[in-house]
């Protein structure tokens, strides 16, 4: 399963791999939509408007993480 992160901020799940969804956005035709499976049916995503494919790696969630730095000892 992957997460697609859109222009609009909301996120989609779809049932495919990273790769393959990259792959499905990325194809040598640039059609105005490609048709997804998702988890509710089929979704159609405009490749334009895709701004991230982020593994869900079904925690419940997914998303850019930031790295803090350790706290140093006093």
């Amino acid at each position: 399963m992957a997460t697609i992160r859109l222009a609009n901020g909301s996120d989609l799940s779809v049932k495919l791999s990273v790769a393959d969804v990259t792959q499905a956005l990325s194809g040598d035709r640039s059609p105005a939509f490609v048709e997804l499976p998702g988890e509710d049916g089929p979704v159609l995503v405009r490749p334009s408007g895709v701004i991230a494919v982020i593994e869900d790696a079904r925690r419940g969630t997914a998303g850019f993480r930031h790295a803090q730095p350790e706290a140093q000892a006093s």
